[in-house]
């Protein structure tokens, strides 16, 4: 017998939900049973509803050692504030620890938590972690595709991300989830060539190893893949879920023992809806995740009218083999009103309630 599905929360809410016990509350209130266990919160605030890492890049902006290369109001992906090291200047100078800011942000939500876990005692605080990459890419541009010029910006955010994650991990006892973001690896992967995007997916792989190699023994993540979305509108439109059951693929082909892969997210879909063509699903067939690794199909698209997204539903499990768990492409922060956020759940909710597809015969 099948398990239920779930819905997952990616991490953002919209603006209004602007505290820990509103963002918790949402998703425990709009999910009910279907709640797959972990609750958002620490990405409370107006900042991090739309754009995840700008606070982040706005404490960059603060720091002495870099100087800035472009400013930008952050009304599109490329409007943004970059930076440079200045001459002579290292990222050692820095409290990369304090511009992070994962457990301070835990920390403020570790009230909310408990008194939730009062009634149901197996939630977990989702703690979104964007890569070192992803950070770095933001902030730093292009100098991260260059190995020489990249490693004095990448290895003091991946060593500040880990202290980041040891301390959440010690400060919640075990009652956390980190989601690790990929928007950029996975951006990276979507946009290269089916015949060179495995070597490219490999060296993301083995960073995610490195980095999770360091987190606390018996510590639990998730991956979330995603192509940069907007206003709800993803950076990238692929035809089919190639470049993420790759990207998948290899994550948990380099992934440390000893530390729990829990799910992976896949983004699914133009902003609008979610395919109902079989080719777009048939990769799904090529996954090679861990048993105990949940997919989430990141396919609820509020808009969709239900019956065609049901059917999509269908043809992805179909190929897949398998139930898959349910979300939206994105964080509901994309959402510009609590309203339409509530919508969207609401459609996860109902694709979360549809009958079995029937699993292929070599499943």
């Amino acid at each position: 017998m099948q398990r239920e599905r779930r819905v997952h929360f990616v991490g953002s809410l919209p603006a209004q939900l602007d505290s820990p016990e509103q963002a918790m509350a949402f998703a425990v209130d709009t999910a009910g049973d279907f709640l797959d266990g972990m609750v958002p919160g620490c990405e409370a605030d107006p900042y991090r509803a739309q754009w995840y890492v700008r606070p982040i890049i706005d404490r960059f902006g603060e720091i002495p050692a870099l100087a800035p290369v472009r400013s930008g109001d952050w009304s599109t992906l490329r409007s943004r504030d970059t930076f440079r090291l200045r001459t002579g200047r290292s990222m050692a100078e820095a409290d990369i620890d304090a511009a992070l800011g994962y457990a301070r942000e835990a920390g403020r939500a570790a009230d909310a938590l408990a008194e939730l876990r009062r009634t149901d005692p197996g939630l977990r605080l989702q703690v979104g972690i964007p890569t070192p990459f992803v950070i770095g890419f933001i902030a730093f541009e292009a100098r991260m595709l260059l190995l020489r010029k990249g490693l004095p910006y990448y290895r003091p955010i991946l060593d500040a991300t880990v202290r980041e994650i040891v301390r959440v991990q010690e400060a919640m006892r075990g009652n956390v989830v980190f989601q690790l973001e990929l928007a950029a690896e996975t951006l990276l992967c979507a946009g290269t060539p089916a015949p060179l995007r495995q070597g490219l997916a490999n060296a993301a792989g083995r960073a995610i190893a490195r980095l999770v190699a360091r987190a606390p023994h018996d510590a639990h993540f998730g991956v979330h893949l995603c192509y940069g979305s907007l206003d709800d509108k993803p950076a990238v439109r692929p035809r089919s879920a190639a470049a993420v059951v790759t990207l998948a693929n290899a994550i948990a082909r380099h992934w440390p023992a000893g530390r729990h892969l829990d799910f992976v997210h896949l983004p699914i879909g133009d902003g609008k809806q979610a395919p109902v063509r079989p080719r777009y699903y048939a990769p799904l067939t090529r996954l090679e995740l861990p048993s105990t690794t949940t997919v989430i199909a990141g396919l609820a698209h509020a808009g969709q009218p239900l019956a065609q997204a049901r059917q999509a539903l269908a043809t992805a499990e179909s190929a897949y083999g398998g139930r898959l768990d349910v979300a939206a492409p994105c964080g509901l922060g994309r959402y510009a009103t609590v309203d339409r956020a509530r919508s969207a759940v609401a459609h996860a909710v109902a694709l979360a309630q549809t009958d079995p597809a029937p699993v292929r015969a070599d499943g």
